[in-house]
């Protein structure tokens, strides 16, 4: 009795399809099964490169406690050559998808001729629907080509280049027509490109803002339905006015006299506020920290997020002036250090403001008494409150773990740091918190 290879037997169009699925390394080690499989690879729309699967064992070193990546390492000229490779046996077939990551990128390129800017350019000549760059730390000196943004093809975009300095982008013009996702993380984003952004994607529906330097003071549109901004900086309130937004995800950070004013929110559905503090920064309030819950009044669904022993004062600064919440039906509060037990005025004070409110839940608390006694107390404000109920939840919502919280502070330390770098770079005489945010960026790049 014979066995059939019924696979092999497949049209090529459904060999390409099962294929899009693989790591491209993996799609391509299909060639040596047989000359059916030859070519197949070469075909395949979707591309897929993560330099975690170059990995060698000279690639990390070990001092202490920490976790070097050696640039002397083979790993990345065998990871540089193969991409070339598979692009230069490509020649004309369609490119749908290129998805590119490169953590640990730590030997240096010109900037001129990097060779992430080499494959964006060559993958956009094939007019792709979705381009996603991913590269890291901080001195990949990628210079992100201005046609990148003029690709009408592009469905779906994410950008994440952590220059040392924050690119600032600024290219002559934007035309995404099908553009619905963009991601932009380490960036420099100034008021003239944003305008031009978000008149050149008519049908822009999710856009993410990530560790980015923010030089506007407004986003106002008519067609988003998500928008994140995390750990960004910016030295001016920024006043968000979308009326057709469903989900937003905002952080506010204490070391920075800035924050957010919502207005015209009208369709706004799910919004998650998280309020992040450093216990070896200035701690200070923004005026818009008292009304940046005013704009969310209309939402169902609210989660906060407190990371940093200062953030139960600007959760009290937030509900100072607590608006009535007439659609609220569950709110969830997540601190992965206890600190909600010195905020049970200000959540009393929210739920009294909150008449439909059906579902109250609190994640996060490491020392076991206070939890227990977090609940007690709340049992009490809840009994009390109709048909309010109160969810123990131990699963976070929004972040999965204290690393990543913490994570998101180290993110924001670092794009200070970048700001530093190009306000300072020229002077003598540094600011109090220059050679702190320059000595805690190194220390966690060591660890990752």
């Amino acid at each position: 009795m014979s066995c059939t290879d019924m696979i092999s037997e497949l049209d090529d169009f459904l060999l390409t399809h099962i294929l899009s699925f693989w790591p491209t390394k993996e799609a391509v080690m299909t060639r040596k099964l047989s000359r059916r499989w030859r070519h197949v690879w070469a075909s395949v729309p979707v591309l897929n490169f993560n330099f975690a699967d170059f990995w060698s064992d000279d690639i990390f070193s070990y001092s202490g406690n920490f976790t070097c990546v050696s640039p002397h390492s083979e790993c990345h000229e065998k990871f540089v050559r193969f991409i070339d490779t598979v692009l230069a046996s490509r020649q004309v077939q369609q490119v749908d998808s290129f998805r590119l990551v490169w953590q640990y990128q730590v030997k240096p390129y010109q900037i001129s001729d990097h060779p992430v800017r080499r494959w964006i350019l060559l993958v956009l000549q094939q007019m792709p629907r979705v381009l996603s760059i991913y590269v890291q730390p901080n001195f990949a000196n990628v210079d992100v080509p201005d046609v990148a943004f003029t690709c009408t093809t592009l469905e779906d975009m994410k950008l994440q280049v952590d220059n040392r300095l924050a690119e600032v982008l600024n290219p002559a013009s934007v035309s995404l027509p099908h553009l619905r996702r963009l991601s932009l993380s380490y960036f420099t984003i100034e008021a003239e490109f944003m305008d031009k952004l978000l008149l050149g994607c008519p049908n822009l529906e999710e856009l993410e803002l990530y560790a980015c330097v923010l030089r506007l003071s407004q986003i106002s549109c008519g067609n988003l339905k998500s928008l994140v901004i995390a750990s960004c900086c910016h030295v001016k309130d920024i006043r968000v006015s979308i009326p057709s937004l469903c989900t937003l995800d905002v952080t506010v950070v204490s070391s920075q006299n800035a924050g957010f004013s919502f207005e015209n929110m009208s369709s706004l559905v799910e919004a998650c506020v998280s309020f992040l503090t450093d216990p070896e920064m200035d701690f200070e309030f923004s005026d818009s920290e008292t009304t940046i819950l005013n704009g969310l009044s209309g939402v169902t669904n609210l989660d906060v997020v407190l990371h940093g022993e200062d953030s139960k004062y600007m959760l009290e600064h937030a509900l100072k002036n607590c608006p009535h919440f007439v659609n609220l039906k569950a709110v969830r509060f997540e601190s992965f250090k206890g600190f909600l037990c010195g905020c049970l005025e200000a959540i009393d004070r929210l739920v009294q403001h909150s008449p439909v409110l059906e579902d109250l839940a609190f994640y996060g608390c490491q020392d076991e008494s206070l939890y227990i006694e977090l609940l007690r107390v709340l049992r009490f404000k809840v009994g009390d409150h109709g048909n309010c109920r109160l969810v123990e939840s131990r699963l976070p919502h929004t972040f999965g773990s204290l690393e990543d919280v913490e994570e998101l502070s180290f993110q924001h330390m670092r794009c200070r740091s970048k700001v530093a770098d190009r306000v300072f770079a020229k002077t003598e005489e540094k600011p109090w918190w220059y050679d702190y945010v320059e000595g805690q960026t190194a220390l966690f790049e060591e660890r990752v």
